[in-house]
């Protein structure tokens, strides 16, 4: 079978295991959220038992002392908008953020959680999959499970920016602001806390470019081995876009800079 071919018959593989329903989906009853909480039938509103949050204590701390020279008091932030594999990482780059801000990345908790789960032989990987042969003859890999830790990992980065944010440390709020809820939240916290100045950077691709990107950047993690490459299905980032071209974290993005221009923010937004 030609590679392409292989790889979307992998894909397609992945896709039915991510459906709603299917073991790989983010509400699935695997889902980490729903196997280490002690009540609660919400993702948001989960609450864990005590011996996973000394669990995501332990990573957060982690996750705090491995970066160093983060600046303090300068009251700024960054927020990224726009899809999976659009290429925000890349634009942050050419816009000098790099030393000196905090960066808060959902999947960096995705990864740490998986890692640890993974170490101590409780990875969150269903029995029915655990074993099954996909089209390329191998098998489901960690980071293609990274799904079921979705909820529970935005818990972690959310603690962290909350640390980070109190501190007065210079943030960048990585991802796709798909949520139109978490708009208000970011500018009440920007407000609670001091912040003077926010930069909201948008990037979009076309949709078919996302697509592509997001299989690409998957499949070459997953030919390296290792935790393989973060899945993240096709139907997830359709879901993001309101045309071919443009997504809802574009009309986030500009509510963001509304609302936080109303709270006498210093705000530009950046694409």
């Amino acid at each position: 079978m030609p590679p392409a071919d292989l790889r979307e018959e992998v894909a397609a593989a992945l896709e039915d295991l991510c459906a709603p329903g299917a073991p790989l989906h983010v509400d699935a009853g695997g889902a980490t959220w729903r196997l280490h909480a002690v009540s609660g039938t919400n993702p948001y509103t989960a609450r864990y038992l005590p011996s996973r949050l000394r669990v995501h204590q332990a990573l957060v701390e982690e996750f705090l002392g491995s970066h160093t020279g983060i600046a303090i008091d300068g009251l700024a932030a960054v927020v990224t908008a726009g899809p999976p594999a659009g290429g925000k990482s890349t634009r942050l780059g050419e816009l000098g953020y790099g030393a000196g801000w905090r960066r808060i990345d959902s999947d960096v908790f995705k990864l740490m959680l998986i890692e640890h789960d993974l170490h101590r032989g409780n990875l969150a990987l269903p029995a029915d999959v655990a074993d099954l042969a996909l089209p390329d003859r191998g098998v489901v890999m960690p980071l293609e499970v990274s799904g079921l830790y979705h909820y529970e990992s935005t818990v972690l980065a959310d603690k962290a920016l909350e640390i980070c944010m109190a501190a007065r440390e210079n943030v960048i709020v990585e991802g796709t602001l798909s949520w139109h809820g978490l708009v208000p939240q970011l500018v009440g916290d920007l407000v609670t806390h001091g912040y003077e100045s926010l930069d909201v950077v948008l990037v979009e691709v076309p949709l078919v470019t996302a697509l592509e990107r997001a299989l690409l950047r998957w499949w070459s993690e997953r030919q390296e081995g290792g935790l393989g490459g973060r899945f993240t299905p096709a139907a997830t980032i359709r879901g993001l876009y309101r045309t071919d071209t443009v997504t809802a974290s574009a009309a986030n993005a500009q509510d963001l800079v509304e609302k936080a221009r109303a709270a006498n923010l210093d705000v530009r937004l950046t694409s």
